[in-house]
């Protein structure tokens, strides 16, 4: 991916123009770097002197400051504040005294910035997980349609207790396992770091540490962390339960979290593990194509309960008759 010079953002690979501005793709771009250091943004604000009445107010408060300098004389002279981004409150109501000023611009990371990189994107949702009841575990979801063990949900990366999404990015062996394509998982996790890695809390090292943490490959029925996801598909004129994937049990895929803090998430189901369906692939038909393709244990003593009442009706009507 590549940074506009004319207005910093990001231009995905292939293009010809910026999205945001228009400007033709030129050398004068610069390549993104991955940030391997997980240190806070830095934004710098800087405003001239003005006769509006925030003008005294943004002095005020940039005398708090140690980074505030003055420079320059007259009409050239310049305010200057350096924050680390982690004081976004304090940016964001300095930058709303100075930011529609001609003479103001402020810069995160050393590129030009409006209050909509501070509002939106990682640093938004940062201001929000800060006044969340519990901090970490908003980070990990507290809806099921968040619940990550990346600590990230803008990752847009959950894990379903159902499976779906990035835990199908893989494909079954011959014997039932699972394998992970985690080139796959890489790629729409560096995008999505990219895109929220002004976030004071992401932490882009332990993100890709979780990554390689997954093991490579599962196997349903040798670890008790994981089942099969089924779909009932056409076999041969029959329909039968088919492993199309695998899904976690919620509970207890907490243990690839890296670090001390291990979140807790409520899949809304007493039962949610005992609705696990295990499959047992040592009655499959023998040839590849059918290998996965079965009707579970738990179903076949399901039909036998089935027709135990069944004759028990049938019997009990010919003794009223």
């Amino acid at each position: 991916m590549l940074v506009c010079d004319k207005c910093s953002a990001g231009i995905t690979e292939g293009a010809k123009f910026c999205p945001q501005c228009g400007d033709p793709v030129t050398d004068a771009d610069k390549v993104v770097v991955p940030v391997e250091r997980d240190q806070p943004a830095t934004v710098e604000i800087t405003f001239g002197r003005s006769t509006s009445a925030g003008f005294s107010r943004a002095t005020e408060i940039c005398k708090n400051i140690p980074s505030y300098i003055v420079y320059g004389e007259g009409k050239e002279e310049q305010h200057k504040v350096t924050l680390p981004i982690t004081e976004v409150e304090l940016v964001i109501n300095l930058y709303e005294l100075v930011g529609s000023w001609k003479s103001s611009q402020m810069l995160i990371n050393g590129h030009v910035a409006t209050k909509k990189d501070l509002t939106y994107y990682g640093v938004g949702c940062f201001r929000s997980r800060q006044k969340a009841y519990k901090p970490e575990q908003y980070c990990f979801g507290e809806r099921q349609n968040e619940n990550n063990i990346w600590g990230c949900k803008r990752l847009n990366m959950p894990i379903y207790e159902w499976g779906g999404g990035w835990l199908d990015y893989g494909s079954f062996d011959t014997s039932g396992v699972w394998h992970f394509d985690k080139d796959r998982i890489r790629h729409e996790l560096e995008i999505a770091l990219k895109e929220n890695q002004l976030c004071p809390a992401l932490n882009r090292s332990r993100v890709l540490e979780t990554l390689e943490k997954l093991p490579a490959t599962i196997n349903p029925k040798a670890d008790k962390n994981w089942a099969y996801r089924t779909s009932y598909e056409e076999v041969r004129g029959n329909y039968k339960e088919v492993a199309v994937g695998i899904k976690p049990v919620l509970n207890k895929i907490n243990k690839f979290v890296i670090g001390s803090y291990k979140p807790s998430w409520d899949s809304g189901e007493s039962s949610s593990v005992e609705r696990v369906v295990n499959i047992s692939l040592d009655a499959a038909p023998t040839t590849n194509a059918d290998k996965l393709r079965h009707i579970p244990e738990k179903r076949k003593s399901s039909n036998k309960v089935t027709w135990i009442v069944v004759g028990a009706l049938i019997l009990l009507l010919i003794i009223i008759l």
